[in-house]
């Protein structure tokens, strides 16, 4: 395998029901899942050419721009690349091409912390020769704004919510934006978002862990936009923060 195949890679996947939300097409939190699962295959790849060049790494932030609608049984291919390196960090992008037609259902960053024993540690400086020139969505910049018509909701985080590292999966805290978007829509408030999204983001802040008290606080940004805010209850601490693009329809 040549170098460029080395380091951008594509896995093949099918859309399985389980997937699926109420509309019939893949949910967010789901396309974050399936996303988390090809970074994990990349790294298993003998040909891949980030393997064996760091320990690992926890995931610090996810932008997801969205395009065309998946189904059920629909065939994709994943590609994965690193679109940035910092002195701790770096970002990889993906695309999610449906084989039949070529349509992209979406483009992402995932920003990860590299990992040391002691914590955030210096990436490679090897591992900047193989950032790809790529598009992936940049970054979305956290709104300093009034919180115009805020709305909350709190609960309880589950044991289930939970991953193999002990602490709340990233791809629940996607759940978490969207399960407040439709409760809101659903309690009439202005902050609530129905139908698909043009675009989400979030930002990992801190660790959330089963049986925490939690709350996200949503508001109006926009006409199409929205900011979310997790935060620990009942001492406020910030867990996490997100925004939503509401497709234009």
């Amino acid at each position: 395998m040549n170098d460029t195949l080395q380091k951008l890679t594509t896995n093949h996947y099918t859309i399985r029901g389980i997937e699926l939300d109420a509309t019939g097409s893949v949910s967010p939190g789901w396309f974050s899942r399936i996303l988390e699962h090809t970074r994990w295959q990349v790294f298993t790849m003998d040909d891949y050419a980030l393997r064996g060049l760091m320990d690992g790494g926890v995931a610090r932030a996810g932008t997801f721009e969205y395009g065309e609608p998946l189904s059920y049984q629909d065939e994709i291919g994943i590609e994965t690349w690193v679109a940035r390196v910092g002195r701790t960090s770096f970002d990889f992008g993906h695309r999610v091409i449906r084989l039949r037609d070529g349509a992209i259902a979406v483009r992402a960053r995932m920003t990860v912390v590299n990992l040391g024993p002691e914590g955030p540690a210096p990436v490679d400086p090897v591992v900047a020769t193989f950032v790809l020139d790529e598009p992936a969505p940049p970054v979305r910049p956290w709104p300093e704004c009034d919180r115009a018509q805020s709305w909350k909701r709190q609960w309880i985080a589950r044991p289930s919510d939970q991953d193999s590292f002990g602490h709340v999966n990233q791809a629940r805290y996607v759940d978490y934006i969207d399960d407040t978007r439709w409760f809101a829509a659903q309690a009439g408030k202005p902050t609530g978002v129905e139908g698909p999204l043009a675009g989400l983001s979030v930002e990992y802040v801190r660790e959330t862990h089963a049986g925490q008290q939690i709350q996200m606080e949503t508001w109006v940004t926009g006409d199409r936009t929205r900011a979310y805010e997790l935060t620990r209850q009942p001492d406020g601490e910030v867990l996490a923060r997100g925004q939503v693009l509401q497709a234009d329809r």
